[in-house]
């Protein structure tokens, strides 16, 4: 039977490679949606379907992780208590990526393979990190740590959800932008941290799944989701950069970077 530390480093390989590869294709969703990917969905019912196998496979493996990887079976050091904070935080998020999210904005048309991989991805994901929460989640020894973490992680949820949020005004506001800031239902995003990345929606999101792993630090699937958060994410950035730069050029300021500031 494989073990939990084979396919957790199965798994942080493919993100390797992935990160690379992503830089030479863009994912077939949104702005950079295209023929020839195959069928497509509304990007509604696409990100629901792709986002809400997270929370369901997380709890799997904290409920039954022992049955899918026996090294789980002999019990461990987690804190039953913590572990269930930790699990009410996952929910809490994906409740909004699932279902708040594609509920109070307009989403361009998906990829079936987009979503498939989003599943494919959330599954495994969501298996690796339950079945080791259950196993080792602990609070961080330190309570200066565990501070700094919890302040993190309220922090990158705020500048995801705040830049969210400010993309989805624009976008409803579109027709009233100069045209030379807006491109069909594209608008050059300002304001917030937009004045330094192209994506701080994205930088928020990293910022949490770090802090979450900081959280929990003897979970290494926890660190391996922090690891993909960044290889998905910063090529899909630096391709949106590279999209304001080319559609807006004489409108997009020429400092902002792709996803982390001054990088």
């Amino acid at each position: 039977m494989v073990s939990h530390d084979q396919v957790l480093t199965a798994w942080v390989a493919i993100a390797a490679v992935t990160f690379p590869f992503l830089f030479t294709t863009n994912a077939p969703y949104g702005k950079f949606f295209a023929a020839g990917w195959g069928p497509k969905m509304p990007g509604g019912l696409g990100w629901f379907l792709q986002e809400i196998p997270s929370p369901i496979f997380l709890w799997l493996g904290v409920t039954r992780g022992s049955e899918i990887f026996p090294e789980f079976a002999k019990g461990g050091s987690s804190d039953p208590a913590y572990v269930r904070a930790l699990v009410a935080v996952w929910f809490a998020h994906y409740a909004h990526r699932a279902v708040v999210y594609p509920l109070t904005r307009s989403l361009g048309p998906t990829a079936w393979i987009t979503v498939s991989s989003a599943v494919a991805f959330n599954v495994v994901n969501g298996i690796l990190v339950g079945s080791e929460l259950a196993y080792r989640g602990q609070a961080p020894a330190n309570e200066l740590h565990l501070r700094y973490a919890v302040v993190a992680f309220v922090l990158g949820v705020f500048i995801n959800v705040y830049h969210d949020a400010k993309l989805r005004r624009l976008r409803a506001t579109a027709a009233s932008a100069p045209e030379s800031e807006r491109s069909g239902r594209y608008v050059m995003p300002r304001g917030g941290l937009f004045y330094l990345v192209a994506c701080p929606h994205y930088l928020g999101e990293l910022i949490e799944w770090t802090a979450f792993a900081a959280l929990c630090p003897h979970v290494r699937a926890a660190r391996a989701f922090a690891f993909w958060t960044f290889a998905n994410l910063y090529p899909r950035a630096a391709a949106t950069a590279r999209w304001y730069r080319e559609t807006f050029p004489r409108r997009y300021p020429a400092r902002c970077r792709a996803m982390i500031p001054f990088i």
